[in-house]
């Protein structure tokens, strides 16, 4: 989802998810094995997780539909805290507060391909990627605006902007999904998640605002207090 402007459809039996959001900087492409390496996990590991994350939680407290940040916190654990985007696009001014020495990864724009129920069991993996590929805008461009704390963003050399494939995984959907869907048609069926995504290392405690901005269709700010 989930990061800034996201839109889903079931369409000919296909389920998926496109998440939209923006940055500054032109991505390199990497692959689920590729480099760099965050803490162990590569960029296309950790959209796994992020993914994992997101689809897990029930729509009653998933932080992609609501706007106060009241759920940022939900399922977070471990190095990195993941943050999320808009369901269905629009503006919205969050409040996130998050403990010190955490990595901050979100997607700039991705998608995924769930091969569920309701599709062709033939499909391979090399499908299901083309599929997640296929999803994806061919350009991020036009007037697009990533700032914290007023400042454009300027991404760590070490931990960039990038573009990569996940691993093939899997989701246990709940039955309150943000899809509305029976969880049978969606959990434990294989996902493949393609997109641009950034990890922040961690920033020093107080508190900053992160701002993200595409023209009219988006608009969203983090009030973020590091603790």
């Amino acid at each position: 989802m989930l990061m800034f402007n996201k839109y889903s459809r079931i369409l000919s039996h296909t389920v998926c998810a496109i998440l939209i959001s923006f940055a500054m900087t032109s991505p390199s492409h990497a692959h689920a094995d590729a480099t760099p390496a965050v803490l162990g996990k590569t960029m296309g590991e950790w959209s796994m997780k992020w993914w994992q994350w997101a689809l897990a939680i029930p729509a009653a407290t998933n932080p992609m539909l609501d706007n106060s940040g009241a759920f940022c916190d939900v399922k977070q654990t471990g190095a990195v805290w993941f943050l999320a985007g808009i369901f269905s696009g629009g503006t919205t001014e969050r409040n996130c507060t998050i403990p010190h020495g955490k990595h901050i990864l979100f997607p700039i724009a991705n998608a995924f391909w769930i091969n569920s129920a309701l599709d062709d069991p033939n499909n391979t993996e090399a499908d299901y990627r083309q599929f997640a590929n296929d999803f994806l805008p061919p350009s991020i461009g036009g007037d697009l605006e990533a700032t914290l704390d007023g400042s454009p963003i300027i991404f760590n050399p070490k931990t960039p902007i990038i573009r990569s494939q996940s691993p093939v995984f899997s989701v246990k959907f709940p039955a309150d999904n943000i899809f509305g869907l029976d969880p049978n048609l969606l959990t434990g069926y294989p996902i493949v998640s393609d997109g641009f995504w950034v990890m922040l290392p961690p920033l020093p405690r107080g508190t900053h605002v992160l701002h993200f901005r595409a023209g009219q269709s988006q608009n969203v700010t983090y009030h973020l207090t590091i603790q």
